[in-house]
């Protein structure tokens, strides 16, 4: 937030902590005073579950890349296996599907242990580079669930109290740790996020208990704010139980309005068609 004068976008500054305010909760006077930098509210900030439903969030690694290109074609082959398909091969999450005794090809596998968000992400990027570009036959299925367990499997080598298990043990070990591990998203939490949440439900809220510092007031003695609109976006934290008047909304006399960085193009009207001419009965 600043009342000084206009910054670019994408610079860091020096702020004095005198000029670092809260939300001004019921201050309508401050409010008026502060023009508000342009940022990306919470509710626009991608979440774990975005970033986990498109694949090509985040690139894998070299990493990821080594552990699971030996295995290129057993993922491939199990985008179209059948229940008595790879039978030779140790799966265990194509057991379990069988042990449901739901469709293996279409069930969704929610087990991932403890696996973080970003190695979930490099993991479904390698599969959508490597293996296959339609994210639908894979994501949440059982191709992607075996290359979650071959992962872990090769993490599990290093662990000391693992150091006997080798090939199927380790793949089934593996399995074990995937089944029974708390998912990350449960631990996971972008408190950044979620402290700016709650500022800007005190800062944009409209409602009684906000009173008339709710109402739209922020900058109004001021000037424009950085080339957006703070309050886009904010509706739903209209609670509906205050009407503000135009009273209230009326700009200060030192209100500084800010010229356009891209002026809006003026709409091209389009050219009427020519219409045929109606020919009238020749006269003498």
């Amino acid at each position: 937030m600043s009342n000084e004068g206009p910054e670019k976008p994408g610079l860091f500054s020096m702020v004095d902590s005198a000029n670092i305010v809260d939300s001004l909760w019921n201050d309508r006077s401050n409010r008026r005073t502060i023009r508000l930098g342009k940022w990306k509210h919470a509710n626009e900030i991608e979440t774990s579950e975005d970033i986990l439903s498109d694949p090509s969030k985040i690139l894998f690694t070299e990493k990821v890349n080594t552990i699971l290109l030996p295995f290129k074609r057993l993922l491939k082959n199990l985008l179209t296996c059948g229940t008595n398909d790879l039978r030779k091969e140790t799966i265990p999450a194509k057991l379990w599907l069988e042990s449901t005794k739901k469709p293996i090809n279409t069930r969704l596998i929610p087990y991932c242990g403890s696996l973080s968000i970003v190695e979930r992400a490099e993991i479904a990027n390698w599969f959508l580079t490597i293996i296959n570009k339609d994210a639908h036959l894979w994501l949440g299925r059982l191709p992607l669930a075996h290359a979650f367990t071959l992962y872990i499997a090769e993490h599990l080598k290093s662990n000391p109290k693992m150091a006997g298990l080798t090939g199927d043990a380790l793949i089934k070990k593996a399995w074990e740790v995937q089944f029974t591990g708390t998912p990350s998203l449960l631990t996971d939490v972008d408190v950044e996020r979620e402290c700016l949440e709650r500022l800007e439900n005190e800062m944009f809220e409209v409602s009684q208990a906000a009173g008339v510092a709710g109402h739209y007031q922020w900058g109004l003695d001021a000037g424009d704010h950085q080339d957006w609109d703070p309050y886009a976006g904010m509706q739903d934290l209209n609670c509906g139980d205050r009407l503000g008047s135009d009273a209230e909304l009326v700009e200060g006399y030192e209100f500084i309005r800010r010229e356009r960085t891209q002026p809006i193009l003026e709409e091209k009207k389009p050219r009427p068609k020519p219409r045929p001419l109606k020919r009238g009965n020749k006269k003498d």
